[in-house]
């Protein structure tokens, strides 16, 4: 008879943790540094938002930022609660005194309201890529700093770029620059770094391991740095 031979389990093969892309961590971090730059050129320096100072190349904030979130938030299959409430409450905690200040509710709370949107809507929320052209009629504009038609269509961008490719992105980046016909000063210039954001974005796609490591840390913690640095920087400025 033949030797019975003993059944060794099989192995499971390990649990593999997702690297992080320290790159979009980067560029995170890049465009949190960028806004810390733009309020101080405000708070200490009083100055407007105009093609011939520093506060023009600032607007690269904004588009990357959002489109980063857009990009994440693409394909989550589940709400993320505990960053919800982080968004919200850092919302909270920011218009505490940026509304006193302005008079109005700064970005955040336009994201916070898009984060809801793309939980709510998933895929349906691309279509917003086209609001910019609704800037006239977006009533948005009396109550935030960044009207919701602006920050929805760069939002929106980040879906097209994580589920529709690069070429497809590269195509609504260029409708998204075409809006800015449309849109009055100074959020026309926000959509002028749309295609110079997302080309970005695509290239830390690309390049997961390319960082720099101070900006990097601060793109692993973007919405306390951001609270945090508008306190400071009016604490200051007093």
């Amino acid at each position: 008879m033949p030797k019975k031979t003993k059944k060794t389990k099989k192995a499971s093969a390990p649990e593999t943790v997702p690297l992080r892309n320290r790159c979009l961590d980067t560029l995170r971090g890049l465009a949190i540094t960028l806004m810390v730059v733009d309020h101080a050129s405000d708070l200490f320096f009083n100055m407007n938002i105009e093609p011939s100072n520093v506060r023009m190349f600032t607007r690269l904030s904004m588009p990357l930022f959002c489109i980063l979130m857009g990009y994440f938030l693409a394909r989550s299959r589940r709400v993320h609660w505990e960053r919800l409430l982080q968004i919200g409450a850092a919302t909270v905690v920011t218009n505490l005194l940026f509304y006193t200040l302005y008079g109005k509710l700064e970005i955040l709370a336009s994201l916070l309201v898009c984060y809801v949107g793309i939980v709510g809507l998933k895929l349906f929320f691309v279509p917003l890529v086209l609001a910019p052209f609704l800037f006239s009629w977006d009533a948005s504009q009396a109550v935030f700093d960044f009207p919701l038609s602006i920050v929805a269509g760069c939002v929106a961008q980040g879906v097209i770029l994580r589920c529709g490719g690069l070429r497809v992105a590269i195509a609504t980046g260029i409708v998204l620059t075409v809006a800015a016909l449309v849109v009055s000063e100074p959020s026309r210039y926000v959509l002028w770094f749309v295609l110079p954001a997302t080309l970005l974005i695509a290239l830390g796609i690309a390049r997961p391991q390319w960082h720099l490591r101070g900006v990097e840390w601060i793109g692993r913690y973007p919405l306390s740095i951001y609270v945090a640095q508008y306190y400071l920087l009016v604490l200051l400025s007093r």
